[in-house]
């Protein structure tokens, strides 16, 4: 009894096959193309200055976070560029008739999320008559302004204090919010803590938050996020105790994160090359040499994250 044989395909088989194929194709598309090439074309009304605008690409009411820490000092050029003194005064107590409200006041200050300000400055709201930004600037000289506001009421650390608290929290803090405040502490090695630590580099989630909720989540902890608290105890190695001042200092350092009180960026407001990096080198070779110690905090990095600090 013998056996059929099985058909075998062999690699010149499948060539042969995948060549036929081709070839086909080839005589196919054409024809396809040449067919429904013969139907109705789209036509595309408007000129260019209607398809490509400012109205095409600018949104709706939406938050445009930052593509950069916005910078206090640029901010402070868009207020005085927009003429906001007239209202406001140039320190921001207001002027009477014109604004009731005291940008300088901690009080008012720390109530205020830095996302309700972008809103109000770069939208409006109903029932409140002042001027928008976006018609003029760009959302990332908004969120500048926004944070040169902020400043008036919660003053910025300096080189020297920076440099302080930067001690206390890389040896309170780190551990698990992590030196730059990624939220990658060696406790959080592997992402094995549950919930992670917050990260303090995340806009969207820290422009929602006021000063004062800021100030309640350090002093009195988060216990059912594992934050513990810390207003009343001691960082005896760094001679520190945690009262309500320094509570306030450690929010600073926590905004620190969120901006920077370098000069960052021209704020020409109108120009068409709003934005552009400065280059000190055209200006002065010893620019950098004049600046004073508040430009700099900012830059300052803080130590690797070492539990040396005896909390009680």
């Amino acid at each position: 009894m013998t056996r059929s044989k099985k058909p075998v395909f062999t690699f010149e088989t499948f060539a042969g096959l995948t060549t036929s194929l081709l070839a086909l194709l080839l005589v196919v598309l054409p024809a396809v193309t040449l067919v429904t090439g013969c139907g109705n074309q789209v036509t595309v009304k408007g000129d260019d200055s209607q398809l490509v605008s400012k109205d095409v690409t600018k949104g709706g009411r939406e938050a445009i976070y930052p593509d950069d820490k916005p910078s206090e000092p640029d901010g402070k050029v868009v207020y005085e560029k927009l003429s906001c003194a007239e209202c406001h005064g140039t320190n921001g107590k207001g002027v009477s008739g014109k604004s009731a409200i005291d940008l300088t006041s901690p009080e008012y200050g720390h109530k205020q999320k830095p996302i309700d300000q972008y809103m109000f400055l770069a939208f409006g709201k109903d029932g409140v008559k002042h001027p928008t930004t976006l018609a003029d600037i760009s959302s990332q000289k908004t969120w500048n302004l926004v944070y040169y506001v902020r400043s008036l009421s919660a003053p910025l650390l300096d080189a020297k204090e920076y440099a302080k608290v930067t001690a206390v929290y890389g040896a309170n803090c780190a551990v698990c919010h992590g030196p730059k405040g990624y939220g990658d502490g060696p406790l959080n090695k592997y992402n094995v803590l549950e919930p992670n630590p917050a990260n303090f580099q995340n806009y969207k989630r820290f422009y929602d938050r006021t000063d004062d909720i800021l100030w309640d989540h350090i002093a009195n902890g988060i216990k059912w996020e594992g934050m513990p608290n810390f207003l009343g105890k001691e960082d005896k190695a760094k001679e520190v105790k945690f009262d309500e001042a320094y509570i306030w200092k450690l929010v600073a350092y926590v905004r620190a994160f969120h901006s920077t009180n370098k000069q960052i960026a021209e704020a020409n407001i109108g120009s068409p090359t709003v934005g552009a990096p400065i280059d000190n080198t055209k200006k002065n070779a010893n620019a950098e040499d004049a600046k004073p110690a508040e430009d700099k905090p900012a830059d300052a990095k803080p130590e690797e994250a070492k539990p040396q600090g005896e909390t009680k």
